[in-house]
């Protein structure tokens, strides 16, 4: 789509309806072969993801994950060339690893965005709910195999925007999400109140019924919170689910902070929504943060699948791919009701070419540089004992002379009363001048007594994601005292998610540390990563 008269002539298109019909004229659509050629023109740039999803141009939110008839699909913001309005960008997966592209799946009319939404999949067909920027929230059906035809709701906005007063009540009406009980479908708008002084704004998730998408009635606040999170951060961009032993998951993006989410108890008689803990997966930057506005879904395997954007962190891109997407997590609550993270197992099927260390010692303040292996898009599976140490990590995409290197560690606070911590630094990252400058990374964590930790780290050229994992510690708290059974919870599991852009061909490699005492890795496992995109199959064991 080259220019708006082009995207004018795609507006109205109508696909085929079978399967067979969408792929095979999907071969010959002039939309997909554009994609296909932007993709091969940016096969160049040294920091395009080769097993992430990234985008063609413009990509913003993740918007509608859903697994309908056995494939996976996402939907994201996105901005063709030429047109400076909103679009839902569409790709599908049939083993939520290797992405199609597929045509834009909403296109803007009377709204001047398609802003961000999520859908509900039902057994004939896909609801997909969307903000509509000067406008309200919208409904789109599909019920094709592909979901390539969407029709429109003829009475869109079904939410109207509504005026409110500087403190933004009644309710203001913002992205949204979809979901159905016994009694009809329920819808949140993700947005604040109180944001007269945009700093002292609160999360407000404002909810609304209707018994048959056609009809909607606001209710109530399901959320308004400022003891959670920081003032002067929204809601948007929810996405709410049951997650197991009873509770729910409230997940969100906040423009002060990046992504976040609640845990608590839904009442289904009531409508309300009680978290009982509030956690984040942005930790050092404001102003976003890396993490970017997440989509979720329950898959038919029962499954809690959710997808985030990452921003980019160049001041000026020279590809407009720039940002992308995380790998598609598995979210679980673990018998305390803490959240779990971790990549699909799907993933494991792009390893190959496996490199395997047992039982190194880390000398204190010395580094151990691993010359027989390198990477830039790999994963790495780490056992470490921290033994004396107080830090104990590793550096990735390493230069030679050191003069590039990002560094993933865990610091042992070693006092009962201080979490410890799971760092990403990538202040040495890179020689270029043109980066966006952030702190490191620094989440909270918390070894067990043996101060043992696995850390799954995924490189993947310019895209960074670490889980932390110390099971033995689940169901612990800070601080055990006879007279309060729970103080506040810890971390057994956590993550971390940064961006990475190195200037030197060579800075690939890999080293350990330990810093303050000895340490030992008791395993270390190394795979290089299959490129899910062929014109990037050049770039594999880099």
């Amino acid at each position: 789509m080259k220019t708006k008269d082009s995207w004018e002539r795609l507006k109205g298109k109508t696909y085929p309806e079978t399967l067979e019909q969408q792929q095979k004229f999907l071969e010959t659509d002039e939309t997909v072969l554009a994609y296909q050629e932007r993709r091969q023109h940016m096969a160049s740039d040294p920091y395009r993801p080769i097993y992430h999803m990234s985008s063609l141009s413009n990509m913003g939110d993740a918007n509608g994950l859903c697994h309908w008839q056995n494939r996976y699909h996402l939907f994201y913001q996105f901005g063709p060339e030429n047109v400076a309005r909103g679009h839902w960008g569409h790709c599908y997966s049939e083993d939520l690893v290797h992405w199609k592209d597929l045509p834009p799946a909403l296109y803007p009319d009377t709204e001047l965005h398609c802003f961000s939404g999520q859908t509900l999949v039902e057994d004939d067909r896909v609801i997909a709910m969307y903000h509509g920027k000067n406008s309200g929230n919208s409904i789109a059906t599909a019920s094709d195999p592909l979901l390539l035809n969407w029709e429109k709701h003829p009475d869109n906005p079904l939410i109207p925007n509504i005026e409110v007063d500087e403190a933004e009540y009644p309710y203001r009406v913002g992205d949204t999400c979809i979901w159905k009980e016994k009694d009809g479908y329920y819808s949140l708008s993700g947005t604040s109140i109180d944001g007269f002084i945009r700093e002292r704004r609160k999360t407000a998730e404002h909810l609304f019924f209707s018994k048959d998408l056609n009809h909607w009635e606001y209710l109530h606040p399901l959320l308004i919170d400022s003891t959670f999170c920081e003032l002067g951060e929204d809601g948007a961009v929810p996405n709410f689910w049951p997650i197991g032993n009873g509770k729910h998951l409230l997940l969100v993006f906040s423009h002060k902070r990046g992504a976040r989410y609640y845990i608590g108890v839904y009442d289904q008689q009531t409508h309300r929504f009680t978290p009982e803990y509030h956690g984040r997966l942005n930790f050092g930057p404001f102003s976003g943060g890396h993490i970017g506005c997440p989509s979720a879904t329950i898959d038919n395997y029962g499954r809690l699948i959710s997808i985030f954007d990452c921003h980019d962190g160049r001041s000026n891109p020279e590809s407009q791919w720039g940002r992308c997407m995380t790998l598609p997590w598995q979210l679980n609550l673990e018998d305390d009701h803490l959240l779990a993270m971790e990549p699909v197992d799907e993933v494991k099927a792009l390893r190959f070419d496996q490199y395997r260390r047992e039982q190194i010692i880390l000398s204190a303040n010395q580094e151990h540089v691993l010359d027989e292996i390198k990477g830039k898009s790999i994963e790495i599976d780490l056992s470490l004992d921290l033994g004396t140490a107080r830090e104990v990590g590793l550096y990735v995409l390493r230069s030679p002379d050191a003069r590039e290197r990002t560094k993933i560690s865990i610091y042992n606070h070693g006092h009962p009363k201080i979490n410890d911590t799971l760092l990403v630094d990538t202040s040495q990252s890179s020689l270029r001048t043109d980066l966006t400058g952030r702190p490191p990374e620094t989440a909270p964590f918390r070894l067990s007594d043996d101060k043992k930790v696995r850390l799954r780290i995924f490189i993947d050229r310019s895209l960074i994601e670490v889980f932390a994992d110390n099971r033995q510690c689940i169901g612990k708290w800070a601080y055990p005292r006879k007279d309060v059974k729970k103080i506040f919870p810890l971390f057994p599991r956590q993550c971390a998610v940064a961006r990475a852009y190195p200037q030197q061909e060579d800075s690939n490699g890999i080293s350990l540390f330990s810093i303050g005492g000895e340490a030992k890795v008791v395993s270390l496992d190394l795979w290089q990563m299959k490129s899910i995109w062929p014109e990037l199959k050049y770039r594999e064991g880099q």
